[in-house]
């Protein structure tokens, strides 16, 4: 696999040239300092750049002595590389660190996109503090492995000469952590499925240490959980959130009553939640379609919870008081299988000419919700050509919500549905 060495360079040469030889890489990507006193002149000046003219005591006689030979020639000339083996990126502000980033983000990026097949190495061991950190800035988000040149100290200033050589550094813990902060992101955003591919694909870029890996697949099971939930397959998100029902214990028992075999009114409920997450994310006419649903279900489930057991799908008029029976009978659609079908609206003015307690607080909303249902049905995913706005979803949902509570009210239920949790 060819390989690509990008490196900072400051004023000593012998890290470069260090890393350079120990890599073999077919392509240096130099980044210098610009300026007269900058460290261009170290990758392809004239005469002896590579030179170390500072001084140092002798631990052992006291004198000065030389740190470096002050007689070295550039780094390309030390090292062989030609012509199209190698660039110079000149950072004309060395100690200015957002310009730095940007400048390397961007480069570290096109070179990986034009060699995408390729090993990538960023060592950041010569070059201004300002340089090196925009280095590892910018090389963890492009997803370059690390490299530093060490050596045996001779003092606190410099690397005994001979004894340096190039390492790479692990820095799969700290790219993971980054990744979970973007995971996190988008699990408080409800985006579960979004934040389970960065865990995993964490887990499958490097080795972690066990507690990581537990901590990071421990996480993704949660988002397969929610995300599960969320799509409305209560039967998968309860198999996934078993093993933590005791750290989710509200939503755990709100999760068995939605997902067994007599729900009630938690489905209106759960409709409510996820109508909400849609609306955090931005997706109104998502988020509507669901309140819609939401209204259209506490009805149908009043009606069949009646003593007649009426269902709006296919309602039987012989059930209903005889003043109502023609009424409704008219509603038959045609054929030999016709079936009297109710729509939202139908079914809550059924349930008010019954006096049934949700048909009486249905009139006292009817003219809200009438006016929200209008902006549902003008949305691209009902009848109409607008999309939603979030002004509109907010005056729906006040009153859907309010209408939904007081409705259970009415019909002597009690029942919270808690929303997802958020990771903190």
């Amino acid at each position: 696999m060819s390989t690509l060495l990008a490196l900072t360079v400051g004023g000593s040469c012998a890290p470069v040239i260090t890393a350079i030889r120990d890599y073999q890489p077919d392509f240096v990507y130099f980044i210098v300092s610009g300026g007269d006193r900058g460290s261009r002149k170290t990758v392809d000046g004239t005469g002896n750049p590579c030179g170390d003219p500072r001084k140092a005591k002798c631990p052992d006689c006291g004198k000065d002595v030389p740190l470096g030979d002050p007689k070295g020639v550039n780094i390309l000339a030390q090292t062989g590389l030609t012509e199209g083996q190698y660039e110079i990126l000149e950072l004309p502000e060395p100690d200015d660190l957002s310009g730095c980033y940007a400048q390397l983000r961007s480069a570290l990026m096109q070179l990986k996109e034009a060699h995408s097949d390729w090993r990538f190495l960023a060592d950041y061991t010569g070059g201004t503090k300002t340089m090196t950190a925009a280095l590892t800035l910018a090389a963890l988000e492009a997803g370059y492995e690390f490299s530093l040149v060490k050596g045996t100290r001779a003092d606190l200033v410099k690397v005994r000469n001979g004894t340096e050589m190039a390492a790479l550094v692990n820095v799969g813990e700290v790219r993971a952590r980054q990744q979970m902060d973007e995971a996190q992101r988008l699990f408080n955003r409800y985006a579960y499925a979004s934040a389970a591919e960065i865990l995993q694909n964490t887990l499958r870029a490097v080795f972690l240490p066990p507690e990581l890996q537990r901590e990071i697949t421990e996480r993704v099971g949660l988002c397969r959980a929610f995300d599960a939930w969320d799509r409305f397959d209560h039967s998968q998100a309860r198999v996934l959130l078993e093993t933590h029902k005791k750290q989710f214990e509200t939503l755990w028992k709100f999760l068995k009553l939605i997902s067994g075999a007599k729900p009630g009114y938690a489905p209106v409920l759960d409709l409510l939640c996820n109508a909400e997450r849609r609306a955090v994310r931005g997706r109104y006419d998502d988020a509507v379609a669901r309140l819609y649903r939401a209204l259209e279900m506490l009805a149908q489930i009043r009606l069949e919870q009646r003593p007649e057991r009426l269902i709006s799908g296919n309602l039987n008029p012989t059930l209903l008081p005889e003043i109502l029976q023609a009424k409704y009978e008219a509603l038959r659609e045609q054929g030999e299988k016709g079936k009297v079908k109710l729509g939202l609206r139908q079914d809550y003015e059924l349930l008010a000419e019954l006096a049934d307690p949700l048909g009486n607080v249905y009139q006292e909303y009817s003219k809200r919700l009438l006016q929200a249902l209008n902006y549902r049905n003008e949305s691209i995913l009902a009848h109409g050509q607008t999309p939603i706005a979030r002004d509109r979803w907010l005056e729906m949902y006040q009153a859907s919500a309010d209408f939904i509570q007081a409705g259970l009210q009415a019909v002597n239920v009690r029942l919270d549905a808690p929303q997802f949790p958020q990771w903190q």
